[in-house]
């Protein structure tokens, strides 16, 4: 017997993007340079196939490198998505849930590039970029 996929919703700071993903994959905090460069840090992401998201709403999809792009409202600038069109999922901004019930931090990834000025001490795993085995 199939399990029904809980559906996620969430939505950007001002709420003219919002969106619903169903078989939402655990949250990882991603360290590389480009999480650094778009906002300051690292960020907590949570991944979805995408044909299991709907967005609705004005997202500006900006190019941050050769191979990915970063979705912003496009009327307040919350960075809500990460897309690499090789990769089947998009990820999701884990701020930019409603609800992030049943989810849980799985680790940290790409810590190779994490800024030197802090230190990973939570004891969740760390892996120089991502899992193996595809577990993102």
């Amino acid at each position: 017997m199939a399990t029904e996929s809980k559906i996620y919703h969430g939505h950007c700071y001002c709420g003219a993007v919002s969106f619903s993903a169903k078989d939402v994959s655990d949250i990882w905090y991603c360290h590389c340079k480009q999480c650094q460069h778009l906002t300051g840090l690292y960020i907590a992401a949570a991944g979805a196939k995408r044909e299991d998201i709907t967005i609705k709403g004005d997202v500006n999809w900006l190019p941050i490198s050769e191979k990915s792009t970063s979705g912003h409202c496009a009327a307040c600038g919350s960075y809500m998505f990460w897309n690499e069109a090789a990769r089947p999922t998009i990820s999701i901004l884990a701020g930019s849930f409603a609800d992030t019930n049943g989810l849980e931090v799985k680790g940290h990834i790409f810590v190779a590039e994490k800024g030197d000025y802090y230190e990973i001490t939570d004891g969740l795993p760390q892996f120089a970029a991502f899992p193996p085995n595809g577990t993102r």
